[in-house]
């Protein structure tokens, strides 16, 4: 049995973070209103939409005090063939000004 000063209340928890194909995402708790399994996916339900997570590639999830920030990554597709999906998860051509999904990682294109 842990001791009670070792033992976090929910409620000290801002965000719960995602860590995912070597990315991290923290989506604010209070939006939350559900999370799914479904064929192979995680989905995150929120006040402002869903956001879907492959499982398999679902490293780790756990509640913070802090957001993480967007890595910095590439800003172009390493090729022509490489498909650029939006944070909704829908494949986008071209991309213009906004943040993206390239290779599993976030991309910011300003």
């Amino acid at each position: 049995m842990l001791a009670s000063g070792l033992m976090a209340q929910a409620d000290e928890y801002s965000y719960l973070t995602i860590g995912y194909n070597q990315v991290e995402k923290s989506i604010v708790l209070e939006t939350i209103q559900k999370i799914t399994f479904k064929d192979g996916q995680m989905v995150v339900t929120t006040s402002n939409g869903s956001e879907t997570f492959p499982q398999e590639q679902l490293e780790k999830m756990f509640f913070s005090t802090e957001a993480t920030r967007v890595q910095s990554v590439p800003t172009q597709p390493k090729s022509e063939e490489e498909p650029v999906y939006d944070l909704s998860g829908r494949r986008v051509i071209p991309m213009k000004k906004g943040i993206y999904i390239l290779d599993g990682r976030k991309v910011i294109i300003k």
